[in-house]
Parts: C-alpha cells; sequence; structure tokens
C-alpha cells in the first residue's frame, strides 16, 4: 500500500493508492557498492513521500567491480521500454 502524506496547515491529509504490488528483490553486490545503491533507494522513496519529480541516476562501471544480481519473481513485468536511449544511457519514467 502507499501512503502520500500532504500536509496542509494544522492538520495531515493521507491519500492511499491501493493499486500496489509488494515484491522482495534479491541482491548480491560487492559491500563497498551497498551503501550507494541503497542511497538511491532512499532518495527514490523520499522523492515519491514529497510528491517531487527528479532525475536519480545510477553509473554502473560494469568493466570494474560492480557487478550485481539480482533475482525476483519472473512473473513480474520487467520488459519497459525506456524514455531515452542514448548510447546505452537509459532513463525509465517512473511518473
Amino acid at each position: 500500500m502507499k501512503l502520500y502524506d500532504l500536509l496542509f496547515p494544522n492538520k495531515i491529509v493521507k491519500i492511499v493508492d491501493d493499486d500496489c504490488t509488494q515484491f522482495t528483490i534479491k541482491v548480491t553486490m560487492r559491500t563497498r557498492w551497498v551503501p550507494q545503491f541503497l542511497s538511491m533507494l532512499k532518495y527514490m522513496q523520499r522523492l515519491g513521500g514529497i510528491g517531487a519529480s527528479r532525475k536519480v541516476s545510477f553509473f554502473s562501471d560494469g568493466d570494474g567491480d560492480f557487478n550485481p544480481k539480482f533475482e525476483w519473481n519472473e512473473s513480474l513485468p520487467c520488459d519497459e521500454s525506456p524514455v531515452e536511449d542514448i548510447n546505452g544511457n537509459r532513463l525509465y519514467d517512473a511518473g
């Protein structure tokens, strides 16, 4: 369940969106990259919580030691096309 808090003078109004899916992603990556990855997720969550739109990027140095492995339920949709793909630099729009 996604929960948005809209602040108004002297009261809080909560809008609940029931069209949500809870799922788990198993991640294996080098320990040194965990803080950056989790910070990106935390920022994405913060932006959604305050209703702000920003581009969030994560530089993936594939020829270095950033070689994460992700596992999730393969029945979930994961074939969304990027809205921008310039030389492999992809932008996916969550808005």
